[in-house]
């Protein structure tokens, strides 16, 4: 039953409560009206609260810890095979040679009519290049693992692959355009 008077207290006295805080310069005036009546106002000084810095300041050192342990496990340092050992330094010499070769051989036998073929051989080429320095990292990371020698090994044994059958095709490509013009001529 003494629910029922405080409620019907507050319905009856919901216009009179004032539900709204003071606005920002409320204290300003109040301290204002005190000194027109010649009182002495004697102000506290303010506890400067600690949470926020100290909680400002564990987040930037969490950070910096948190950059310092992905540097540690994602080292910038890449290895390659040459640093593996001198047979490996022979190995990737041989390869990169070779690779280089086939370029120079594509660059100089494409045609109009081979240009999709070498730019789609040349997306291909870059994705196991970048496949390749993720392997970089991994050598590094695993700390000369033969599986990731091996993998860079296949990796520059696929890229040669590749570049030896784009060859083929524009070779026979080629050969093609060549008997069709003879053909064409008689």
């Amino acid at each position: 039953m003494k629910e029922d008077k405080i409620e019907k207290l507050f319905v009856n006295m919901k216009d009179q409560l004032d539900a709204y805080e003071p606005s920002m310069d409320h204290k300003v005036r109040f301290l204002e009206k005190l000194q027109q009546q010649n009182k002495v106002v004697q102000l506290q000084p303010i506890k400067r609260n600690w949470y926020r810095p100290l909680a400002i300041a564990a987040s930037i050192a969490i950070l910096i810890g948190i950059a310092s342990i992905s540097f540690i496990i994602n080292p910038t340092e890449k290895a390659d095979l040459a640093s593996v050992s001198p047979q490996m330094q022979e190995t990737q010499g041989f390869f990169t040679t070779a690779i280089q070769v086939q370029l120079e051989e594509i660059d100089k036998i494409s045609s109009k009519e081979t240009k999709a073929l070498v730019a789609d051989a040349m997306k291909q080429l870059e994705k196991l290049e970048s496949d390749y320095e993720i392997l970089k990292k991994d050598l590094v990371l695993s700390g000369n693992d033969k599986r990731v020698i091996s993998a860079m090994i296949k990796n520059f044994q696929q890229r040669a692959n590749l570049l030896e059958e784009v060859l083929q095709k524009i070779n026979n490509i080629n050969e093609f355009k060549l008997s069709e013009n003879e053909n064409s001529i008689l």
